[in-house]
């Protein structure tokens, strides 16, 4: 395999430029995520690591050569390798910090700006990077003394025999990552290019949504459809009360005292729980802020497409939780401690409809914040709680009821906390700490509900807009990237004082976010919106939902009871679960699943894709 030899020496900088950052990469997954498959960094896997980056770098320099027939110089060909660079320092820090969730492709669906960026680059600041910024300047020296002096120093070019080698061996190992399943690459096998593609550009084959697919009837997961028992509740009792909806940001059933989680510092969560009704199999239907939330307020289905509907529409509108008690004569209001830019979620028609609205970005501006530490796109806790107990003084009489949301923010990554520098703890450290944070922020906010007697003629709902994970499935960290239960499975909590308490229960029956606007009319004495598709959860009703997620994998599929049923889109695999039976999901039943029910269960779920799409696009 012939080269020139400015394109094997560039070549052989490109290739150990690439592997140096993926080794170190690799080396400080396992260094933060002990036990992870160690084998995977020892020799020769590195070099599979980059398999697939050698070959694309032999494609790029052989065309390269074809175009040096026409004049083009060594200058541009390290230019691009400068920039080349670049890429890598800024890629692998945040695919490491994010343990492969955020990559170029990733970056722009969630729509970091430039400041957030660079303050993650900063937060993964340590020995594996420095290492990595050290090698690539010293690479780009040696390159740059090549194009000066045409001279070789230090790093000889492979030879065309040795590049023979690589790329036939190379070629192998691209086998070899094709055929291992995911988990066991744990992503790193991953060029960033690759997920740029499969993610970015390929998405429309990967979801054909425009396309109409087969129609297919719902052919069930399980043979046996459980049965759940209503829950006896006395709604005449809560009804005209105030309703205070408690969204926590990424929060993990798994990672409460709910969930037996001994060293979570959501203390709050396990006392109100004593006084409570709390309902344990609780889930979103979409593991990340914008659409779980869209749909906890539309009780509808947002689209799935790979973006959400409001960063691509924002005229986007529907029937909302606000709009429906607004019209039973409630105020309603919306407290934010972090600015509401994420998927233009805040321009939105249905936040700009809501009465009262709280986000930080005048006081952002202004300065007038005390908060030390932690993103710049929020404030602390204490500001929006003092602004909250301001907004609802005329409210205390009773004249007019209140329906308000207040959504805590401190649990989202990377896990920080406004006055404590926590950047040297692990990711589940900082979690810790955050929550403990949260907890004592929200053990002051529902002690002062009590002490100001909002609580006497209120309704205090507490959930989360999507779960967290910690890597119990390997690879599996932050929130978006899978639906395994640690993604979707959040806690749900309705107390209100006088009548919970009296009888507190623990239900089991399966709810999604779908179900939140109906039970909350229900509990107010309120006729549900006709767009509404969710249940009241006391009813005991459940029927097939839809979930899916379009992140570093696209998967879709059904939670149907406590049956649960997903694929990828991209690889085909199945996934299937018992919940009740295996709540770990350590058992995949899809092999067990009879081949035509297989079958129907793909294509309705691709049909749901389509329908869900079209139902948004004509504004049904």
């Amino acid at each position: 395999m012939k080269l020139t030899t400015n394109s094997r020496y560039f070549l052989t900088i490109s290739y150990l430029l690439i592997l140096i950052c993926k080794v170190l990469a690799a080396l400080q997954y396992l260094y933060s995520v002990p036990n992870h498959f160690p084998v995977l960094f020892v020799f020769p896997f590195p070099l599979i690591l980059v398999s697939f980056d050698f070959i694309l770098l032999f494609i790029f320099f052989k065309l390269w050569d074809f175009t040096n027939k026409f004049k083009l110089f060594d200058l541009l060909t390290f230019l691009l390798l400068f920039l080349f660079g670049l890429f890598l320092l800024y890629d692998f820090p945040i695919f490491q910090y994010f343990r492969g969730f955020t990559n170029l492709g990733l970056a722009r669906f969630l729509v970091y700006d430039s400041n957030e960026i660079a303050s993650y680059y900063a937060f993964a600041l340590n020995p594996f990077l420095i290492g990595k910024i050290f090698s690539y300047l010293f690479l780009i020296f040696i390159a740059l003394l090549f194009v000066i002096k045409k001279k070789t120093y230090i790093i000889k070019p492979f030879s065309c025999r040795v590049i023979s080698i690589l790329l036939a061996v190379n070629a192998v190992f691209c086998l070899v990552t094709v055929f291992l399943p995911f988990e066991a690459t744990v992503g790193l096998g991953k060029s960033p290019v690759f997920e740029y593609f499969s993610t970015r550009i390929l998405k429309n084959y990967y979801l054909p949504i425009d396309i109409e697919p087969e129609k297919a009837e719902y052919p069930g997961i399980a043979d046996e459809k459980d049965s759940f028992p209503k829950v006896d509740f006395n709604f005449g009792a809560t009804k005209g009360k105030n309703v205070i909806l408690i969204v926590l940001e990424s929060t993990a059933f798994e990672r409460t005292p709910l969930g037996e989680d001994k060293e979570s510092k959501f203390l709050f969560l396990k006392d109100l729980s004593t006084k409570s009704i709390s309902f344990v199999s609780h889930r979103t239907v979409f593991p990340a802020t914008t659409r779980s939330i869209l749909s906890l307020f539309c009780s509808n289905y947002v689209g799935t497409d790979y973006e959400s509907i409001t960063k691509s529409d924002e005229s986007f509108d529907c029937e909302s939780v606000f709009d429906v008690f607004r019209k039973n004569g409630y105020a309603t209001s919306f407290f934010s401690p972090v600015l509401l830019d994420f998927d233009n979620f805040g321009n939105n028609k249905i936040i700009r409809k809501i009465d009262y609205v709280f986000e930080p970005s005048e006081i952002i501006r202004n300065g007038t914040f005390k908060r030390q530490f932690g993103t710049a796109t929020a404030v602390e806790e204490e500001i929006v709680q003092k602004d909250f107990f301001n907004h609802i003084q005329g409210f205390k009489s009773g004249d007019k009821p209140f329906f308000a949301l207040y959504f805590p923010y401190w649990t989202h990554a990377p896990y920080e906390v406004p006055f404590e520098d926590t950047s040297k703890l692990g990711s589940l450290e900082r979690y810790y700490k955050s929550q403990e944070y949260i907890n004592a922020k929200m053990e002051e906010f529902l002690n002062r509900l009590d002490e100001e007697n909002v609580m006497e003629n209120s309704i205090v709902i507490v959930t989360s807009d999507h779960g967290e994970a910690f890597g119990r499935k390997v690879g599996n960290f932050i929130h978006p990237n899978y639906l395994w239960d640690e993604n979707l499975h959040i806690p749900f909590l309705i107390y209100a004082k006088g009548i919970t308490d009296a009888v507190p229960q623990t239900v089991t029956n399966p709810t999604t976010v779908l179900d939140v606007a109906p039970t909350i009319a229900a509990l107010a004495g309120i006729e549900p919106g006709s767009s509404w598709i969710g249940e009241n959860m006391f009813d005991g009703i459940t029927k097939p939902v839809f979930i899916y997620t379009r992140a570093m994998n696209l998967h879709s599929g059904i939670l149907d009871g406590n049956q649960k049923f997903f694929f990828n889109h991209i690889t085909g695999k199945n996934y299937c679960f018992d919940l009740k039976k295996d709540p770990l999901e350590n058992n995949n039943l899809a092999d067990t699943l009879d081949e035509n029910r297989l079958e129907n269960l793909i294509k309705f779920i691709n049909y749901k894709n389509f329908e869900l799409n079209g139902i948004v696009r004509s504004g049904r």
